[in-house]
């Protein structure tokens, strides 16, 4: 079996493992936008 096939491990597929929820990369991507405008603020303005 290779990665691409749907089963690509034993008794997983790959809609269960490997994968974050969009709401967590969404989440993620907040919070790197408030770090950087903090960091834009302290360091430049």
């Amino acid at each position: 079996m290779s990665a691409n096939e749907f089963q690509h491990r034993v008794g997983q597929d790959v809609d269960t493992v490997d994968q974050l929820s969009s709401v967590v990369i969404l989440g993620l991507a907040v919070a790197g936008g408030i770090a950087a405008i903090v960091l834009d603020l302290l360091l430049i303005g």
